[in-house]
């Protein structure tokens, strides 16, 4: 397979990387690329800030970037340097920008999900120069208001992660919208996009067609929910507990009335009915996004034939080698709830 990496730092190319290795764990969260270059003297070249772009160059020369983003911190050795890159989110997030106070005074009512990003990136991180590209920023559908949102010291990237739908269409296929990043070849810009339907016609991976290693873990299922609603305590039961209780989390913080609250219940543990969390290392699947389709073809494991949907990704390319792993089936997010690290 061809293969011809080529990474940029500040616009000059770099050409004695030894390892590049890009993480993406999805959940609207910052990427990352860590690179390692066999040089100790870039120490002194004022690294901090500096732009990278990464073109990974499988199978094909990239015509954009596979990825683009700033360094964030360095480590040197006296044989190399060890870099960490972090995509354009990271001016939405943690230290990087100031956080927004939002208040009866000062707020974004009337204003959706996708106008606050706009205003935020406008004002603040675009202030000297464009950083995150808005020229594909669209909404929601519908899109999601912040009138009467309130809360302090938050960054834009949290209110995100908070506030961005979650579409339960059916309790077998869950999508959500996603903040990706699209690269016109000069920027990074932002825009939502909705998960593939399950029933979409995913590419196939098999271990003659793609799969080096495949490896899974079953935990047990969530089966007891529990919440109040209007002071009363709603207790839901999924099943007759055959291995005990294990707790799962209510998807709100409140319910107008007990069904709601129980139908809500029965969704979840529904949902989390025999997942497995699926790794594979494969030779394809590189380019595939967060939230796509895949259908795996397992006669050895034939429990997780099917269709399973991209949670995480990570690639890593090393001398002439190149490799992709990715994390099916099971949303992080679902995953803390039950296991209380949320």
């Amino acid at each position: 397979m061809y293969s011809a990496p080529r990474l940029f730092l500040g616009g000059t190319e770099i050409k004695n990387f030894t390892n590049i290795s890009y993480s993406s764990k999805g959940n609207n969260t910052i990427s990352t690329l860590n690179i390692k270059i066999s040089d100790p003297d870039l120490d002194d070249a004022g690294l901090l800030g500096k732009e990278v772009v990464f073109f990974l160059n499988y199978g094909a020369n990239d015509t954009v970037p596979f990825f683009r983003g700033f360094i964030k911190e360095y480590t040197p050795t006296e044989k190399n340097i060890s870099l960490r890159a972090r995509d354009v989110l990271t001016f939405l997030a943690g230290s990087e920008t100031p956080p927004l106070v939002i208040t009866d005074d000062s707020n974004f009512d009337g204003y959706t999900l996708s106008q606050m990003l706009f205003d935020y990136i406008d004002r603040v991180v675009n202030k000297n120069g464009v950083k995150i590209g808005l020229d594909m920023l669209n909404d929601t559908d519908p899109p999601v208001s912040l009138t009467g949102y309130r809360k302090s010291n938050i960054h834009p990237l949290k209110i995100l992660q908070q506030k961005i739908p979650k579409n339960i269409s059916s309790i077998s296929d869950i999508k959500s919208y996603r903040l990706v990043l699209r690269d016109d070849g000069t920027k990074s810009n932002i825009c939502f996009v909705k998960e593939q339907d399950a029933d979409s016609s995913g590419i196939t991976f098999g271990f003659n067609n793609g799969i080096e290693k495949l490896s899974y873990k079953k935990r047990p299922d969530p089966n007891y929910y529990t919440t109040i609603v209007n002071k009363n305590v709603m207790e839901y039961q999924h099943n007759s507990l055959p291995i005990g209780i294990t707790m799962g989390k209510m998807s709100k913080k409140k319910y107008e009335f007990p069904d709601e609250a129980r139908e809500d219940a029965f969704l979840q543990a529904t949902v989390a009915e025999d997942k497995k969390e699926i790794t594979i290392n494969t030779n394809k699947g590189h380019y595939l996004e967060i939230g796509n389709v895949i259908n795996l073809v397992t006669p050895e494991y034939p429990e997780l034939t099917g269709k399973h949907r991209i949670l995480s990704k990570s690639v890593q390319c090393g001398g002439s080698k190149v490799s992709c792993k990715l994390k099916l089936s099971r949303e992080s997010s679902f995953l803390a709830d039950y296991l209380g690290e949320a």
